[in-house]
């Protein structure tokens, strides 16, 4: 890529209440936290990430007219974000995050009006050559879904569109990831849902994979956890397995959202798939090694964990 696109994700913003626990409560009992933070959430983490990497960052999400929404808005500015999507009445959704003593996260999503796009507000976003558009698979369960792959799956030719499939998997019809599939030039996942999509892909086509729905030249991108990851460039190259930086884990909340934002801002700032994925990398591993999943990782940051090789 040329390093002159715009980032543009349609990865939702909402409110995260952040819940610290010793282990989740069983059915019917009660346990106490052991601290609780509110913040902005979901797509924040991508689009912050982004912006800390220096490339021209956008939501394409609505926002609404309430005061998280207010309270959100004023952080995006902050962080030099752009919103392309026009105000609706009402405010965003609010997303439950309980995290445990070993990092592992649970979230319950509230939706609000960040699911409520429509086609015709997607299709009056202005789109460039050398844009990249992000659709995460966490805005495919809600009612935006259809918007979602009826814009993404029509994108120009000359924009990139990068898909993550996120943990919300199953909840996605099947026709909605058929539909981006087949236009995907970048699919991103981790382990679980790779497992995951291919099996409800199988329930239609028996026997299929993934690489079955999407076009030969599509990128596939794997995330390995404390393996690294996995890339393959297109359908006729091998896989290319790359090493993780050593790291230890504190909480895994925005580290699949931390690496797929620093593979597309590194994309755009024209690095090749494998050194985005290097970069990546480096940035989950600052990302698992903190508390909390802001402030962003920095350049400067990544460059110092590739060359100590760990955080």
């Amino acid at each position: 890529m040329s390093g002159e696109g715009r980032f543009i994700t349609t990865n939702a913003v909402m409110l995260s209440v952040n819940i610290s626990l010793q282990q989740m409560p069983e059915r019917g009992s009660s346990v106490r936290a052991l601290s609780a933070t509110s913040m902005p959430g979901g797509g924040f983490t991508t689009l912050a990430v982004a912006a800390a990497q220096g490339v021209n960052t956008n939501l394409a999400a609505p926002l609404g007219t309430g005061p998280n929404s207010y309270t959100v808005r004023r952080q995006l500015k902050a962080a030099g974000i752009h919103v392309l999507t026009d105000v609706l009445v009402g405010d965003i959704g609010v997303a439950i995050v309980m995290v445990q003593a070993d990092g592992h996260t649970t979230t319950i999503i509230t939706p609000g009006v960040e699911s409520e796009p429509t086609f015709q507000e997607m299709e009056n976003i202005e789109l460039f050559p050398g844009d990249l558009v992000h659709v995460s698979g966490a805005d495919l369960s809600s009612p935006a879904a259809g918007v979602l792959a009826e814009w993404g799956g029509a994108l120009p030719d000359d924009v990139t569109l990068v898909l993550s499939v996120s943990p919300a998997v199953e909840e996605v019809p099947y026709p909605i990831w058929v539909a981006l599939l087949e236009r995907a030039d970048i699919v991103t996942m981790n382990i679980r849902e790779a497992a995951a999509l291919t099996r409800i892909l199988e329930e239609s086509a028996p026997g299929v994979s993934i690489r079955d729905f999407v076009s030969p030249d599509t990128a596939m991108v794997r995330r390995l956890g404390v393996m690294g990851c996995e890339v393959q460039q297109n359908a006729y190259t091998e896989k290319i397995r790359l090493e993780p930086y050593a790291a230890h884990r504190m909480d895994n909340a925005g580290v699949g959202d931390t690496h797929v934002a620093t593979m597309c801002a590194s994309l755009l700032q024209g690095l090749d798939l494998v050194a985005a994925c290097e970069r990546a990398n480096a940035a989950a591993a600052l990302m698992v090694a903190r508390k909390t999943s802001l402030p962003a990782p920095t350049p400067a940051e990544i460059d110092q964990v590739m060359e100590r090789g760990r955080v």
